[in-house]
């Protein structure tokens, strides 16, 4: 059923709705509430809508996307199809599958493990791994397929009422549900590097083992399990350039450069935001897709808040950050490897060490020596995008290739050689003598990390640049320098996380500190609910049962060399650059010199 828009073009003294911040949560929930016939303006801090789902590029020839690496749940009827074809985009947007006998492949010194779509093939690849510890394998799985099968991702977060049929569903194995998922594999005595196989995958939600509720990691299992992993062809980009249209389409404005300086409210409702040059807009509703902790504390402001809810957020502990690394290289690996991404792990053991020592600083080592540890321990997750989607002609030149490798770092910036977080204007960190030499040895680890599953890829390296956690806070202001916003620790989980309503009348949440979590899948579940509660209806149920809304975007066919990047851009509004102006999520890199 296409529902008609009602939005008013032309009108720009007030809107329906404000969205701050074009991460893919805010996407989402702005496009819905354009096609729902409200007149609704994104606004974006950066000059590229997309968050964590953009892409940049370098030199002319390489594009490398910032944080989209695989999708689960991609499948007919999976959440992510089912959120974009309510806005009409089912035939926008394409997902291409990976290898079905290994999405993801684990290589130790001596053990490599291939993470097969399918339970059975799960147990049974680790079963031939670990022959040794078979019964206690099937007991583990067995436990983790229960719960991970009994997770409503859109639903069973959200509430207490979706937690209790959860509770139903599991059965037995409920009680394992909210314990840490280090619990459960010591409960069962598995060996440290079968421990380590069942659990590195902990870097899709950012939250160690020794915190994760065991229900996070058997449903990311479950997402991926089931139907497979996937990627967007044509690249993250694509997911907010498809949005970004449905938005257009029916009437609504996105504007990029617009930094958002306060959430305006009165009399305990919201009634528009404030920009950092003085403009208003005023608006009954409001969504804040930028980071939690700053949208309460900074941009409503604690004077505007219960002194519980000031507590709270004070309170919240941020998922760690990442260092990430991008290569382009002059060899076409799709002739290398399968269509796989690679958890590269030095050592046989117990990864909850490894993420305490190396991740958390908590190790009693000088700078030297944690560089060192890192060097013979630290695992790193790598992937690469064009053996993922081949047929994308902007990501590098013919016969070449693109990649990423990435591993879970400490956040302080006493960890990178600095007394403080910079303010995000302030790029002079950059010329730290400390913090260069830092960032410039763990370039050198996450290559070696690569090396170690690609052997021979150093001789082919043209192209390298890497991103620390202050470069994320200085691009997107997060807290922490984490992307993926609250940690998914047993008191962060579920009803015990924010939800889309607050205490200010018309501010309504998205994005990954809400129940449905980080990556790309729970934000743009959060950005959904958002708007249905912001409209006063349920989305989720409604498009599940088939409703389509507003006006899906028109006109000629896409050129076989659509640029989602360039379409991205022209959609927005860009207002003046004022320097510094971020022109990327990472800091620039000239050649094989990172800055």
């Amino acid at each position: 059923m296409m529902m008609p828009s009602n939005t008013r073009a032309g009108q720009d003294a007030g809107f329906d709705a404000i969205v701050v911040g074009a991460g893919i949560g805010g996407m989402v929930s702005a496009a819905y509430l354009a096609a729902a016939g409200k007149r609704t303006l994104l606004l974006e801090a950066y000059d590229v809508i997309g968050g964590c789902t953009h892409a940049f590029r370098r030199a002319g020839k390489w594009e490398f996307d910032v944080g989209v690496h695989y999708l689960g749940d991609c499948g007919p009827g999976g959440a992510i199809p089912t959120i974009l074809r309510g806005v009409g985009l089912d035939r926008k947007v394409e997902f291409l599958p990976l290898d079905p006998a290994g999405f993801d492949t684990i290589v130790f010194p001596d053990l490599t493990v291939r993470i097969p779509v399918g339970w059975d093939n799960y147990l049974n690849n680790l079963c031939a791994a670990f022959p040794a510890e078979r019964q206690r394998i099937r007991k583990v799985v067995g436990i983790l397929r229960r719960i991970g099968g009994s997770i409503d991702h859109s639903r069973t977060p959200a509430s207490l009422g979706g937690q209790a049929a959860f509770v139903r569903r599991a059965g037995f194995a409920a009680r394992w549900a909210m314990l840490p998922l280090t619990t459960l594999l010591d409960a069962h005595r598995l060996s440290p590097r079968l421990k380590a196989a069942m659990s590195v995958q902990y870097g899709t939600y950012a939250s160690p083992p020794h915190r994760t509720p065991v229900a996070v990691h058997a449903f990311m299992l479950q997402n991926f399990l089931s139907d497979g992993a996937w990627f967007p062809r044509g690249g993250g980009q694509v997911l907010s350039a498809r949005l970004g249209e449905v938005i257009v389409a029916n009437g609504g404005q996105i504007r990029t450069r617009s930094t958002v300086r306060r959430i305006r409210t009165e009399h305990g409702a919201a009634t528009g935001v404030e920009l950092a040059d003085g403009t208003r807009f005023d608006a009954p509703i409001v969504v804040s897709n930028a980071d939690l902790k700053r949208t309460y504390l900074d941009l409503v402001g604690r004077e505007h808040l219960r002194r519980r809810t000031i507590r709270r957020v004070e309170r919240f502990r941020m998922s760690q950050p990442f260092f990430n690394c991008y290569l382009g290289v002059d060899v076409d690996l799709g002739q290398w490897i399968p269509n796989t991404n690679f958890y590269s792990v030095p050592t046989a053991e117990d990864v909850t060490s490894l993420f305490r020592d190396l991740a958390e600083n908590r190790g009693d080592y000088t700078l030297d020596e944690r560089i060192e540890q890192a060097r013979r321990r630290l695992p790193a997750y790598v992937s690469v995008t064009t053996v993922k989607d081949p047929g994308n002609p902007h990501a590098a030149p013919p016969g070449s290739s693109v990649l990423e490798v990435m591993t879970l770092v400490p956040g302080e910036p006493e960890a990178w050689g600095l007394d403080r977080w910079p303010e995000p204007s302030d790029n002079s960190y950059q010329d730290h003598p400390g913090y260069r030499r830092i960032k410039e040895a763990f370039t050198e680890i996450m290559i070696r990390r690569v090396k170690e599953v690609i052997p021979g890829i150093e001789n082919h390296i043209v192209w390298r640049e890497a991103a620390t956690p202050l470069t994320q806070h200085r691009y997107t202001r997060a807290s922490g320098g984490t992307p993926y916003g609250l940690e998914l620790s047993i008191g962060q989980f579920g009803p015990l996380r924010p939800g889309v309503r607050t205490e200010i009348a018309g501010l309504y949440l998205c994005g990954a500190s809400t129940a449905w979590g980080p990556a790309v899948e729970g934000a743009m579940l959060s950005g959904l609910h958002a708007a249905g509660a912001a409209l006063g209806r349920d989305l989720d149920a409604e498009i599940r049962a088939g409703t389509t809304y507003g006006r899906p975007p028109t006109g000629p066919a896409d050129p076989p060399d659509w640029d989602a990047l360039a379409t991205a851009r022209k959609l927005a509004t860009r207002a003046p650059r004022t320097p510094p102006a971020p022109a990327h999520t990472t800091e620039q890199a000239t050649g094989a010199t990172p800055r």
